[in-house]
């Protein structure tokens, strides 16, 4: 696929950002095996992640403290039950999904990001904390998976 033609893909599904949350495309990098699409408002710092072939996730972070104040769209759709949170052995299996499902796949991350994230995309971080709790104790559950199963990383 051509950068153009992601690019176009991705103004397309995030194109409700906004209209609804004031976010704006401020930078897109790309790199050899994909790229990310950053979008922020006043309040939040929304990053799309891409790697060709695999699924794309979504960082949302507060802009007062981006590295810090931070968490994926995946584990708020698990905090909301939306999503069954990730066993520790998906960890290391691939995420595989083929280059005609990205369209679909972006317009449908972009409507959770939506429909879950309004208060976050609306400066509202209340539930950072227990998403990155969640994220922790699932990093711990993967380690020990790693080293029960001499898995390398």
């Amino acid at each position: 696929m051509k950068k153009s033609e992601f690019e176009r893909l991705v103004d397309k599904a995030f194109f409700d950002l906004e209209t609804r949350h004031g976010l704006k495309k401020v930078e897109t990098v790309f790199h050899k095996h994909g790229c990310t699409v950053s979008f922020k408002n006043s309040t939040t710092l929304v990053i799309l992640n891409y790697e060709i072939a695999s699924l794309p996730w979504l960082v949302i972070a507060d802009l007062r403290d981006p590295e810090q104040s931070r968490s994926t769209l995946e584990w708020l759709l698990v905090e909301k039950g939306v999503e069954k949170s990730p066993t520790p052995d998906q960890a290391f299996q691939p995420t595989k999904m083929a280059g005609s499902e990205l369209e679909a796949t972006l317009q449908t991350k972009c409507q959770q990001l939506l429909e879950y994230g309004a208060p976050l995309l609306n400066g509202d971080f209340t539930i950072l904390p227990k998403l990155q709790d969640r994220a922790r104790k699932y990093a711990l559950a993967c380690e020990r998976y790693a080293k029960i199963h001499k898995i390398k990383k």
